[in-house]
This record gives C-alpha cells, sequence and structure tokens, in this order.
C-alpha cells in the first residue's frame, strides 16, 4: 500500500502522455495484443477444446487468486493504437443475446456493421448463436456464413438448425473451409430428441460422400436441475447406422462431446479410423451399453493412442470394465473421470501408472484413502499407516456438553494437526525407487468415495510436500460444522480451503 501511494505522489506533478506515445503504447504490437488479452475475461479455450478440462470447469474461484478480470472495451477510447490493437480481441468471439429481431436491435445492428466494414468479418473466430432465441432464423444463420468467412467455431440451437434447407445444411456441416469446431445444443423444451437425428439422415440422402473439415463436434442437451421450466428432450441416436455413417465423414476429429446424448456405442465403433480423439466427453450418455462403450475405449485405433481427455462421469462401468479401460488408456492422457464407475485395490498399479502422465484426476466408486494415497506416493515413498485415524464427522459428531466445547474445541483441532504433522513426517522416499517417475497429478477429486473415507482427508499424507505437484482436492459430503475442522487442519499445512454448494476444494497455498 505505502508503495502505491509513492507511485501517486509521484506522479502528481508530471503530464499525461500525448496519446498514442505512452511507453505502453510504445510496445511492439505482439506484446502490446498479449497485454490486452489477458485482460479479456472471455479468452477463448483451444477448437479442439482440449484444455477445457472437466475440473477446471467445475472449480469455483481460486481461494488463492485474488485478480479480477476487467472487459476490453474501455481500451478502445484510449487511443488510435490501442483501438487498432483492442478491436481483434473484443470482435475475436461474437455471443448473440436473446431480444427480437429488428432494425434497431443490436444484433442486426452488428450484422450491418460487419457488413458495412470489411475488416471486421475476417477478425472473428467464434460466433455464439445457442442462445438467441429470437424470429429471423431462417435468414440469420446463412447471413452469418456469408459474411465470416474465417470462422472457425460455431454454436446453434438444435432448433434453428433444423429450419435450414438441405443446401445451407451441407454448408454448416461440409461447406465452410476454415470451421473446425461445430456445437449443437437442445435447450428449448419444444424440440424432439431424434430431431438431429433426422438432420444427419437428410445430410446423408443428399450428399452421402462429402467429407467434413471439423475437428471438433459437440452436441449437447440442457441438463442443468438448475434450469427453470420443463428440461429439454435428451438428443437421442437411437439408430447406430445414422451417427455411424456420419462420424465416419470426419477424419480429422479430434474431440468428441456427447454429453447426456441417449447414444448407442455401436455407432462410436464406426468414428473413422483415420481420426485421432484427444478429447471425449460421454458423461451421462443414456442407454449406453456399457461393454460395448469400454471395448470401445479400450481398443478404437481413433482413441488408444492420442486421448488426453476422457471425461465419462455418470457412467457405470463395473470393475472388470473399468479395468480395460484403465489397462488400455494411452501415455498422452492427462485428464480422467470416471467417477460413476466400480474402482477396488485391484485398480491401484493402473492408477499408479496413468498418473505418471496424468494432471486431473476423478475417481470412481470403491477406493479407500489408502487406496489413493498409495495412487499419489506409494510407488516412490513409504509412510506410516493411519488405522487409527478417524475422519472428520466421526471427530466432530463426539461432541462434549456446549459448554466445554469452548475448551475442548481448539484442544481436539490441535490434536489432529499434530497427527497429521506425525503422519507428513513419516513419509520417506524408497531408495532403490528414487529414480522413478513421481505422480503428475494436480488436480484430485474424492467425490466419489464413501464420505467416512473422504473424511479421511484431513489426516492424510497428500497434504504433505511429497504429493506435489498435487494443488488441489475436491472432497464433498463434509457437514459446515466437519468443515471448520478441516479448514484448521489444512491451515495448518498450508493449505486453503474453500466451501462451495457443499463441497470443499482444497488449495496448496
Amino acid at each position: 500500500m505505502h508503495h502505491f501511494k509513492d507511485w501517486i505522489n509521484k506522479m502528481h506533478n508530471k503530464s499525461p502522455h500525448p496519446p498514442g506515445n505512452s511507453p505502453l503504447e510504445q510496445l511492439p504490437n505482439e506484446l502490446l495484443f498479449r497485454i490486452l488479452d489477458f485482460l479479456d475475461s472471455h479468452s477463448s479455450p483451444s477448437v479442439a477444446g482440449m484444455r477445457d478440462w472437466f475440473m477446471f470447469n467445475d472449480i469455483p474461484s481460486s481461494p488463492n487468486n485474488t485478480q479480477a478480470t476487467r472487459p476490453t472495451l474501455p481500451c478502445l477510447s484510449v487511443s488510435h493504437r490501442m483501438h487498432d490493437v483492442a478491436v481483434p480481441i473484443l470482435y475475436r468471439n461474437i455471443k448473440l443475446v436473446q431480444q427480437e429481431i429488428s432494425d434497431e436491435g443490436r444484433n442486426f445492428q452488428f450484422f450491418r456493421a460487419i457488413n458495412l466494414n470489411a475488416r471486421l468479418p475476417s477478425l472473428i473466430r467464434t460466433l455464439d448463436l445457442s442462445d438467441s432465441r429470437i424470429s429471423g432464423w431462417p435468414w440469420l444463420i446463412p447471413r452469418a456464413m456469408t459474411l465470416i468467412p474465417r470462422l472457425r467455431s460455431l454454436h446453434l440451437q438444435l432448433s434453428n438448425l433444423i429450419q435450414l434447407d438441405d443446401e445451407k445444411l451441407q454448408t454448416v456441416f461440409f461447406g465452410m473451409p476454415n470451421l473446425e469446431s461445430l456445437t449443437i445444443e437442445n435447450t428449448r423444451t419444444k424440440t424432439h430428441g431424434s430431431s438431429l437425428a433426422k438432420v444427419l439422415q437428410t445430410l446423408e440422402s443428399a450428399n452421402p460422400t462429402s467429407v467434413s473439415r471439423i475437428r471438433s463436434l459437440i452436441c449437447r442437451t440442457d441438463s442443468d436441475p438448475n434450469h427453470s421450466g420443463t428440461p429439454a428432450e435428451s438428443v437421442e441416436f437411437i439408430d447406430s447406422g445414422v451417427l455411424g455413417r456420419f462420424l465416419q465423414r470426419f477424419p480429422g476429429l479430434q474431440a468428441l462431446d456427447l454429453a447426456d446424448t441417449s447414444v448407442n456405442p455401436k455407432s462410436l465403433l464406426a468414428i473413422n479410423i483415420n481420426s485421432r480423439l484427444q478429447y471425449i466427453r460421454i458423461t451421462k450418455c443414456q442407454d449406453s451399453d456399457t461393454a460395448t462403450l469400454a471395448h470401445f475405449l479400450a481398443s478404437h485405433t481413433a482413441v488408444n493412442s492420442s486421448l488426453v481427455v476422457l471425461d465419462g462421469s455418470g457412467i457405470t462401468f463395473n470393475e472388470r470394465e473399468t479395468s480395460s479401460i484403465l489397462e488400455n488408456l494411452p501415455p498422452t492422457l492427462r485428464s480422467l473421470n470416471l467417477d460413476g464407475s466400480m474402482m477396488t485395490s485391484n485398480h491401484v498399479p493402473l492408477l499408479q501408472k496413468l498418473s505418471r502422465n496424468l494432471e486431473e484426476l476423478k475417481i470412481g466408486n470403491g477406493l479407500t484413502m489408502n487406496d489413493v494415497e498409495a495412487t499419489v506416493l506409494g510407488p516412490c515413498f513409504k509412510f506410516h499407516p493411519a488405522n487409527t485415524r478417524r475422519s472428520v464427522n466421526v471427530a466432530r459428531n463426539s461432541k462434549d456438553a456446549p459448554g466445554q466445547e469452548l475448551v475442548l474445541g481448539p484442544m481436539r483441532d490441535a490434536i489432529a494437526i499434530c497427527k497429521l504433522r506425525q503422519r507428513l513426517a513419516s513419509v520417506s522416499p524408497i531408495a532403490a525407487k528414487i529414480h522413478m517417475k513421481k505422480s503428475r497429478l494436480r488436480h484430485l477429486n474424492l467425490g466419489s468415495m464413501d464420505e467416512e473415507e473422504q473424511g479421511r482427508i484431513a489426516n492424510s499424507v497428500l497434504l504433505g510436500e511429497q504429493s506435489k505437484p498435487l494443488e488441489l482436492i475436491v472432497v464433498s459430503g463434509i457437514k459446515s460444522e466437519d468443515y471448520l475442522v478441516l479448514g484448521k487442519v489444512s491451515e495448518g499445512c498450508g493449505w486453503k480451503d474453500k466451501w462451495f454448494n457443499g463441497m470443499v476444494w482444497v488449495e496448496r497455498g
């Protein structure tokens, strides 16, 4: 604070730089662009979605994060120099909002602006029309495709896609040479879930040989439990042949998101063998034959040599299917979510091997805290077992009379911290395995474990220095009063915590 006040006093007697001549504006274009891009709160993920990892999306604001994003728009009025650099950032990702189409509407003004300024259309990389529940759609999408030649990512509503004629449908899927990512969302309650399958049948009958350059294909159904009103129907592909033949026409496919859809897993086996999938999201896919789905994940050439992110949460793979998947996942994998699957201590060696490359892991049902500790530390470290440790819930449920709690509460917390420090001190490297590759896990979600086992995090060696680079642990099912104890324990060994919707994020400070 004192340094900031000194800086203000120093600047009092200085006149401002003329527009365009400040030291900031004299920076090279590339560097100034990076600075303004850092201010943008809507930076786009990679086209294929590889960095759009499941835990990253689920995490609320970090307890360590003290920075705030700022809009780029005010930079336009600083000077011509700043305007020229900021405009590409401002127009890079466009999302049209819900409103009625009119000559005075913002959506109409947007298209009029890019029609009059030849520079603007070439700057747009992402156009999101998924929330634009407006009239005039039959002309809006074709106009967007005509005016925005370098569009790389397009988001559409299923209800609007089915309004297009055959020629425009062909253009969306096969006729936009720069389009790399296509997202189709169904959030309209009046749109039948089978409508997309009918669209694919139309495409097949019109031109069955066209090949698409799209690398990222996303099909989502609104499954948000907080969504007001009647939920939309799940997009369904009951006929495996329709979707299978469609996926064969995407030889460059790298990302496939079919979350909350009804998919026959046989259609996934028909994915083009030249594809190299890096991102697969099949969260809560309904009507799934888990055996066929596990076979696809374990054996298909598009998966077993290139996969980076696998989000299969909500799918109940049995123990054998889980083993088959874990045994065949490639070393390229960085993010894994199998929170609905059955896991046992027999899977620990497989998880240990994967953790040498994984950065994010959300485990399945059935593991104990001992299993998790062995997964992260077991190959390279030895430590005392914690047979006598108790979960936070058990410790707090055995409270003394309220009058004694003021004294015994802090004592109990201090004892818990001492016991944790004793366990952490017991961790030592295994000499014979000192050169073995350690776990690379940074994010670990334990939300699928038994609540009693999750409570044992308060006495876990995962909170020690030896678990680095682990920096975030997520637990759930902990009561608010128990969270207070966990908070004190984590703070005592250099971690910070945050309570969010019944879940606790514990982050290394």
